[in-house]
């Protein structure tokens, strides 16, 4: 099968050999991928991964000798692989979203220690899949995994009535942050670069990010940073009211030189937030959240080069890759 493998500091599609599925795992066709800016930061080394690229996909069960009826079904896939071994793993013992997201032994499809979705087929535990409704275009459910990765902070229940919601960054999380808290009735008001694509998150109020300041200073309960740049951090926390809460929804490699002083002495809370609830991503889906407009482009899987090209360009949004 045709597969685009990153070895050390080359990436190149090439002739792989089809996986073979273990006894608990299926083989999945795949139809469609979605190229993640996690994606291109493997590409420069980011994970020290090597194998095939990508976490983001739609496709349809090959096989799957311990469950026959899911032959036949589109399927989307949580990306992390915990042991599952309790006996032997503290965290797996603990079961949940701990066991879910944060298994010391896990392997993360695409992205540590597990081939991933940028090729013809790949295998995955049948825990991991989420059968797609029959209502949800392929080109809608492929946004299931960064969806679930926005509702991850109402899993976590960081936002109460009444409190006052931002979001900081109008990349492609952040876009999907702001419509996912608007859809649960926060009103959130989203801080950006670029009003354009502020318009696409529905619901959200749009402040351009050169004039939230000293507007909005100390305004809100809670801020959701995803700009993934220290500037961007700086922005959410003077956002943030003393005692609120701010949410890092992407990494940010602030350096040595970062300052802790503003957040000792407005005593935020700083919450980390990262993979989601599929279940709760899939039915906002099927009750009608089209996330299609946020599509830039939509490449052939032999082009795949091209694509992560036009990935990589300021102002682009979601780049899919049709197999």
């Amino acid at each position: 099968m045709q597969a685009f493998v990153v070895k050390g500091d080359t990436a190149k599609l090439e002739s792989v050999p089809l996986p073979t599925p273990g006894s608990d795992e299926a083989l999945v066709k795949v139809l469609i991928v979605g190229v993640c800016n996690t994606d291109l930061e493997i590409m420069k080394g980011y994970m020290g991964f090597s194998g095939v690229l990508g976490h983001e996909f739609v496709g349809e069960v090959a096989e799957c000798a311990s469950k026959l009826e899911l032959v036949g079904k589109r399927v989307v896939g949580e990306i992390n692989l915990a042991c599952c071994q309790p006996a032997e793993c503290t965290t797996c013992a603990r079961g949940g979203v701990v066991a879910r997201n944060h298994c010391a032994n896990r392997t993360v499809l695409g992205i540590l220690k597990k081939d991933g979705t940028y090729a013809q087929y790949l295998t995955l535990p049948v825990r991991n899949l989420h059968v797609v409704p029959d209502s949800v275009s392929t080109q809608n459910a492929a946004f299931a995994e960064p969806l679930a990765a926005a509702l991850r902070i109402r899993e976590q229940q960081l936002v109460k009535p009444g409190d006052k919601v931002c979001v900081v960054g109008d990349g492609k999380l952040g876009l999907l942050c702001a419509i996912t808290l608007a859809k649960d009735g926060a009103k959130p008001v989203l801080v950006g670069r670029h009003e354009d694509k502020m318009k696409l998150a529905v619901g959200a109020q749009p402040v351009l990010a050169s004039k939230a300041l000293p507007e909005y200073a100390g305004a809100f309960d809670v801020v959701v940073d995803a700009t993934g740049n220290p500037d961007g951090l700086q922005l959410s926390q003077q956002l943030c009211t003393p005692l609120g809460t701010l949410v890092l929804k992407s990494t940010c490699a602030a350096g040595t030189t970062f300052n802790t002083a503003p957040y000792v002495i407005d005593e935020l809370k700083i919450i980390g937030s990262r993979c989601g609830p599929f279940e709760d991503a899939l039915e906002m889906l099927a009750n009608g959240l089209d996330l299609t407009p946020l599509i830039s482009a939509t490449v052939p899987f032999a082009e795949v080069e091209r694509a992560i090209a036009l990935a990589g360009k300021k102002g682009t949004l979601k780049i899919q890759l049709q197999m």
